[in-house]
C-alpha cells in the first residue's frame, strides 16, 4: 500500500488534513511491523486499519487547545467537559468503556484500532505486543 492506496481506501484521510509525509512515515512503520507471511492476504487492510488509526490519534493531539502542545492526548478518551460563559452553562461526557476491550491499550481510542485488532486476532499475531 502507498499514500494514495490509503487515501483511496479511506477517502477521509485527505491531504489537508494528513500530509502526505506523515501517512507515509505510517505506512513504513506499519511495514516493520506487520510481517506479510502472517498478514497474507489481510496485509493491506491491516495497514490501512493501523495507519487510519495513527493518523487519528495524531490528528486528535494536534487538535489540542489546552497549551500542552497535544501531550495529554494520550491520556484516553474524554469522560467529561464543561464550559460556563455567564448565565450559559454546557457539559458533556463520553467514553469508549462500553466498547472498549480489555488490555487493548491505545488500539480502544479509534474505530480503527478495535477493527486492526480484531484483525490481528483473526491472522494470529504472535509476537506482536499490542
Amino acid at each position: 500500500m502507498d499514500v494514495v492506496g490509503f487515501r483511496e481506501a479511506f477517502p477521509a484521510f485527505t491531504a489537508e488534513l494528513h500530509p502526505d509525509a506523515r501517512v507515509a512515515f505510517h505506512l513504513r512503520m506499519a511495514g516493520l511491523r506487520l510481517p506479510s507471511d502472517r498478514w497474507g492476504e489481510l496485509l493491506e487492510d491491516g495497514t490501512g486499519l493501523f495507519v487510519a488509526h495513527h493518523l487519528t490519534l495524531e490528528a486528535k493531539m494536534n487538535q489540542a487547545t489546552d497549551g500542552t502542545g497535544g501531550m495529554d492526548a494520550a491520556a484516553g478518551t474524554l469522560a467529561s467537559e464543561s464550559k460556563t460563559v455567564g448565565p450559559v452553562s454546557k457539559s458533556k461526557a463520553y467514553t469508549n468503556a462500553a466498547t472498549a476491550e480489555p488490555g487493548a491499550g491505545h488500539w480502544n481510542a479509534t474505530i480503527y484500532g478495535q477493527q486492526f485488532r480484531d484483525l490481528a486476532r483473526i491472522v494470529g499475531m504472535g509476537g506482536l505486543q499490542l
